[in-house]
């Protein structure tokens, strides 16, 4: 490989590595801002909102309501899937450039493994019996608010799995969109671990360690240690399987749907914005603001 091609492939992975991170914060703090927002809509007190959760106390609303028993713990995934679904037309309808596409894509990606991720596991975190107030999990809270009703939680789990089928068929087709040989084995090894296998395995890591200045590890460093690897390893999982499945375990598209290669270019700004972004997130929100 040329010292030019190797220079390009470098940008391409650092490139799609910041993307991946700007991703991500479109993502889980919009998630914990929903929350947030939901609750003082019925009457709570906000408290802290970081990168991993928000806090409120003493909500005014009728919380007996079937409204409110699921709004107020269960919104945030609701409101990632609205957020991927909106996205994922954008991917469709409009014209998105080498940096764009791939933002909005791995933004689309997130926004529906979140908000399908949290029906599939909270069937199973659902606990029947918890102590006061540690019931893990925005929709086991949900479910507990129902009395752990047996119908409501294997409906959510049904939605919870088809939503993820959905995020790697996602992940499966809109990567040939950036690739001009489908049958080329190594451009799509390229290119589907730069927008998918590099930015998973980072953002595993990275947002696991900043997230050690958070309230959740802060207050208990072994439910920290079980919870954010969960959220960050599984919940990113989608991007895994397009890797898999685009380089490796699904024959390739027949059809020929190339738009362009994601930016392969020296971007430095780009880069400084992702540096300043992780920097917030490790010495703002991640620790919390405070109300």
């Amino acid at each position: 490989m040329s010292s030019s091609k190797k220079e390009s492939r470098l940008f391409l992975i650092i490139n799609c590595l910041a993307l991946g991170i700007i991703a991500m914060n479109l993502t889980a703090p919009v998630h914990e801002a929903t929350h947030l927002l939901t609750q003082m809509i019925a009457g709570a007190k906000p408290e802290v909102l970081a990168f991993g959760c928000a806090g409120t106390i003493d909500p005014t609303a009728n919380l007996d309501s079937p409204f409110w028993k699921v709004m107020y713990s269960g919104s945030a995934a609701l409101m990632n899937i609205v957020i991927g679904t909106i996205l994922l037309i954008i991917l469709k309808k409009f014209k998105l450039g080498p940096l764009s596409r791939p933002l909005v894509l791995m933004t689309t990606i997130m926004h529906y493994s979140m908000g399908f991720g949290y029906f599939l596991r909270d069937f199973f975190l659902y606990d029947p019996n918890p102590d006061p107030d540690v019931q893990q999990g925005d929709w086991a809270k949900v479910f507990e608010n129902f009395g752990g009703n047996m119908a409501l939680r294997i409906t959510m789990l049904i939605i919870g799995c088809l939503g993820i089928l959905f995020v790697f068929y996602i992940a499966y087709r809109q990567a040939f969109h950036f690739i001009s040989d489908n049958n080329d084995k190594k451009e799509r090894n390229r290119v589907a671990s730069a927008i998918y296998l590099f930015p998973y395995l980072f953002n595993a890591v990275v947002f696991t360690l900043v997230e050690l200045r958070g309230p959740v590890a802060q207050k208990n460093i072994s439910n920290f240690l079980i919870i954010s690897p969960i959220i960050n390893v599984f919940g990113m999982i989608g991007f895994f399987w397009g890797y898999m499945f685009v380089a490796h375990m699904v024959k390739p598209r027949k059809q020929n749907v190339y738009y362009f290669s994601p930016c392969a270019e020296k971007k430095p700004v780009l880069w400084i914005i992702a540096l300043a972004v992780i920097a917030f997130d490790a010495f703002v929100l991640c620790p919390g603001i405070m109300f």
